[in-house]
């Protein structure tokens, strides 16, 4: 994004969500902490090159207890652009009985932003999985710019229709962008609305409280083009950039432009 493609009132806060030590009931596969902490150094020497605005400010959340020694250091002696960031040690990360990940996931967001001082001194957060990194991210946000009269948009996520044999809709969760004021009156403390049929994962619950926007100024329910995440799926143990990933985002590319209103 050039600079003053957005308004100077306008500050971005990349918000990091990470656990080392995924609890047992996680169902994880990559689930081996010294794998999952290089994941999480190589995503934040990323985020710190980055010039793009969408990273200028970064926050860190940790909830497993771990040490958070090399991240300050990279942070001081890998910061070649003297962004601010903070990095925040959350504890809880006790999955209740008859939830997922999801709850422990957004109890660190309400928790970590709650105590965060780079929130106060920004307007929008994007939030991402701290083991990932979204090369694309900052044209996807310029373009959606753009699109909103040069305003940052209020919220932007990628929502999708499942296929068989799933069914229904939800939301990627591995990346969205919104205000703080969308956050808070929307997505704060919607952890205890999770149950164990319809809203049981945290898709399917952001999903649910987003679709309620459709429409509003501002609100984009699916990214203006791919962002393709780079790293290792938690769930699957596989890195995204394997066989046959290049087609499915190629399709995917090319029914954003001809057929953006596919997945509704």
């Amino acid at each position: 994004m050039a600079a003053g493609t957005l308004k100077e009132s306008h500050a971005f806060l990349l918000v990091m969500t990470a656990t080392i030590h995924p609890a047992a009931t996680a169902g994880v596969r990559r689930a081996d902490p010294n794998a999952r902490l290089e994941d999480y150094k190589d995503a934040l020497r990323f985020w710190l090159r980055l010039a793009h605005p969408v990273a200028a400010n970064i926050l860190l959340l940790e909830n497993s207890g771990a040490d958070l020694t090399e991240f300050h250091t990279i942070s001081r002696v890998e910061n070649p652009l003297g962004k601010r960031v903070e990095i925040l040690s959350i504890p809880g990360n006790v999955i209740p009985e008859g939830r997922n990940y999801g709850y422990t996931e957004l109890k660190m967001l309400d928790d970590g932003l709650a105590q965060s001082r780079l929130r106060q001194q920004t307007t929008h957060m994007v939030k991402v999985t701290g083991r990932l990194t979204f090369p694309a991210v900052g044209r996807a946000l310029d373009m959606a710019v753009r699109r909103n009269g040069g305003q940052a948009p209020e919220l932007m996520v990628d929502c999708r229709k499942l296929g068989f044999p799933r069914r229904g809709h939800d939301c990627a969760v591995q990346l969205w962008v919104c205000s703080h004021s969308f956050y808070d009156r929307v997505l704060c403390d919607s952890r205890e609305e999770m149950n164990s049929t319809n809203l049981r994962l945290l898709e399917q619950l952001v999903y649910h409280k987003v679709v309620a926007e459709k429409g509003k100024p501002g609100v984009f329910l699916r990214f203006p083009c791919n962002v393709d995440p780079v790293g290792y799926s938690g769930f699957k143990g596989r890195s995204y950039q394997g066989q046959g990933a290049a087609v499915v985002s190629a399709v995917r590319a090319i029914l954003r432009v001809i057929a953006p209103w596919y997945w509704f």
